[in-house]
């Protein structure tokens, strides 16, 4: 495994993930944009519901939350043993709710010529998105280090060419990304 095989991170896909998480003001982009670029920042935002049209059916609307905002209950798993005895099923911390209110809206045009994104309220986010990237990986990275699991190599192989071991700025990107708090197991 070079170090050729870094993990593709480009120079727009920083300034993207960062007008996403901050969204001081709406903008629009095209859709091919928001699919290159969404896998970096999904981590931070959950789906509130389904997918909504607006406008007459000439917009698709989809709202996202922050992931700290957490509204929805903590499902506890539990499983009952023989003796009557309640066992949680994987162990997992509880984090406490509205820890960041921002909520956003991103609506596509039905004729895939334009996506904006925008907040729905005046929040925000009262952490970095570091701490985002902590509780959860976007699927860019996730689905990378599947990948490179898949061809055998090693962690330590994997852990390096994600950091960029050898590249100029590679490990500085990776971390504006959540990979900073990636270990090797």
């Amino acid at each position: 495994m070079s170090t050729e095989t870094m993990m593709p991170i480009s120079a727009d896909i920083l300034h993207y993930c960062t007008l996403l998480f901050e969204l001081s003001k709406p903008f629009t982009i095209s859709p091919q944009i928001f699919d290159e670029i969404w896998p970096y920042v999904d981590s931070v935002y959950l789906k509130l519901e389904q997918e909504l049209l607006q406008a007459y059916g000439i917009v698709r609307v989809q709202k996202y939350e922050c992931r700290l905002r957490k509204s929805r209950k903590s499902n506890i798993a539990q499983v009952v043993d023989s003796d009557g005895k309640v066992i949680k099923r994987r162990q997992s911390s509880i984090r406490n709710a509205d820890l960041c209110n921002v909520r956003i809206k991103v609506s596509h045009s039905v004729d895939s010529s334009v996506v904006t994104i925008e907040r729905l309220d005046k929040y925000t986010h009262t952490h970095d998105i570091e701490e985002s990237f902590w509780i959860k990986k976007p699927s860019i990275l996730v689905g990378y280090i599947k990948s490179e699991a898949a061809k055998n190599y090693s962690a330590t192989q994997i852990y390096h060419a994600i950091h960029g071991a050898g590249i100029y700025k590679g490990s500085e990107w990776l971390k504006e990304l959540g990979g900073s708090s990636l270990k090797i197991c």
